[in-house]
This record gives structure tokens, C-alpha cells and sequence, in this order.
């Protein structure tokens, strides 16, 4: 658990303000929100980028209602200060009680941060029990097996190598069972997440990769989130494994001669059956 400073500090927020992130959350935005949807649950709101694209999507001539869900107080505080809309509601919860905690759908979208659930299986039985039958649920991911464009994956896998270097010539021990990936969560492949969704009752409708090219600075941006640095560095003060993994991208960047890293996203839309 962090203090609010480093909640602060440590954002996911700055990564949000990207091209690209706008674009694959768009991507399912534009397939799920539709002037028959009345309820929309935006689940894992953070602090409201997707928020903000629904609210896009619906306009302001609409009667429809959407409930921005987040664990996290610090996001749903930086959510509220963005988003001024009469049409949203926020919520203090977690995708596990999400039942308990919001009315009949007739959407959720839970977009990047399915990857951090530990029981997928649990949440995705929790997000059927708030759709009503032929409710729609859209999810996507980068942390899946899959994410990595092909010639990439030596990058990522430097990336951290040189991270964790850079901490040793100063000194610093570094834990072992790290994961080169960058994130110590579970990666699971598309066939992985369209058993999901048909063992919780729901048809997938489109399951899709959509590339991406992820810029230098977007990449110094993920390397400030608090929950990229704790499973890139487990173990390392966030202060420390943040510094670390700029020198190490840079010295990865520099000795690829990559100017940008391709990378996937996994699209999910499925049908509440």
C-alpha cells in the first residue's frame, strides 16, 4: 500500500495522456456504447480517460447513466476533478463485489486492468451477474501472451536487465523471481480469455489484436507507474526502481537504436447470454 504522495507521484495517469492509449480504449468504446445502452459501468475507471471517451461517445442529448468503479480513492479523486458531468456517478469498490455495489447494466467496460486481477474467473462471474441478458462487456489488455510484436521481445526483456544493472553498480541487491516481462501478473492467451467469458456466460462477439507503436516518452511514463515498477522490480523502494528503469530504458533504446516499440492490445467484446 502507498501514501497518497506516491499514489500521486507513481500515477497511471500521465500514460493515459498518449495517442495510442486513447486509441485502443476507443476502439472498444466505439463498439460497446450505443444510444440503447442506459447503464454503463466503467470498471477499473482509474483516473477517467475512459471515463471521458464514453461520456465522448454518448453526447449530451442521452439519458443514459454511467457509474465510474475504481479501488483505488486516489484515482476516483483525480476522475472527479476531471470529469464534470451530471451523466456520471463514481464508486469506491473492486471488480470482486461489483455485484453488490452497482445496479442492472447494460454495459461494462473494463480496460487495462483485467491483467491485474488474480481470480479472472471470479470477476468475470461478477460482471455477468450486472448485465442483463444481452448486456455487452468490452475488456482489453497489453499484458497477455501475445502483447509482444514480433523482434520485440528481446527489448523488454533487456529493458529490466538493465535495470537491474544499473541498481547493482550501485550497490543495490536486487531480489531474485523477477519476471523479464516487466509485470509479475499472469498472462493469458486469447484462447485463455474466450474460455473465460464463455465459462461466465458470455458469447464473444470479437476478439481482436489491435498494434500499436509505443513512443520513448510513453515508455518513461509506464516506467513511473506504480504498478509496472513493483512488478518490474519487486522488491525495490518505488523511488529507486523508478530511476532504474529510466537509465535502463534509455540504455535499452540506446543499444537497439529503437526509436519506438511496437505492441499489441487484446479487444474484447462479448455478449451477456
Amino acid at each position: 500500500m502507498t501514501h497518497r504522495s506516491d499514489a500521486e507521484r507513481f500515477s497511471f495517469a500521465p500514460f493515459t495522456r498518449h495517442a495510442f492509449f486513447t486509441q485502443v480504449n476507443r476502439w472498444i468504446v466505439e463498439r460497446v456504447v450505443d444510444p440503447t445502452r442506459k447503464v454503463i459501468v466503467d470498471l477499473g475507471c482509474g483516473p477517467g480517460a475512459v471515463t471521458k471517451l464514453i461520456l465522448e461517445r454518448l453526447g449530451t442529448d442521452t439519458g443514459a447513466r454511467v457509474i465510474a468503479v475504481d479501488p483505488e480513492p486516489t484515482a476516483l479523486a483525480r476522475a472527479r476533478a476531471a470529469i464534470s458531468s451530471r451523466l456520471v456517478g463514481f464508486l469506491n469498490g473492486s471488480a470482486e463485489c461489483l455485484s453488490r455495489i452497482v445496479p442492472r447494466a447494460d454495459a461494462v467496460l473494463f480496460l487495462n486492468a483485467i491483467h491485474l486481477v488474480a481470480n479472472k474467473g471470479a470477476v468475470m462471474a461478477e460482471i455477468r451477474r450486472v448485465l442483463a441478458p444481452g448486456g455487452v462487456l468490452g475488456f482489453n489488455t497489453t499484458f497477455f501472451a501475445g502483447a509482444y510484436s514480433e523482434g520485440t521481445s528481446g527489448f523488454w526483456r533487456r529493458w529490466i536487465v538493465r535495470s537491474v544493472q544499473w541498481l547493482r553498480e550501485r550497490g543495490v541487491t536486487v531480489p531474485h523471481g523477477r519476471d523479464d516481462r516487466g509485470t509479475a501478473m499472469e498472462w493469458l492467451s486469447p484462447d485463455d480469455y474466450a474460455r473465460l467469458c464463455l465459462d461466465a456466460g458470455f458469447e464473444p462477439r470479437t476478439l481482436e489484436l489491435v498494434p500499436v507503436e509505443m513512443t520513448p516518452e510513453s515508455l518513461q511514463d509506464i516506467g513511473r507507474f506504480s504498478l509496472f515498477i513493483e512488478g518490474a522490480l519487486p522488491g525495490i523502494p518505488l523511488e529507486q526502481a523508478s530511476e532504474a528503469l529510466q537509465h535502463g530504458l534509455a540504455r535499452a533504446l540506446d543499444e537497439t537504436g529503437l526509436g519506438g516499440v511496437p505492441r499489441n492490445w487484446l479487444e474484447c467484446v462479448a455478449t451477456a447470454v
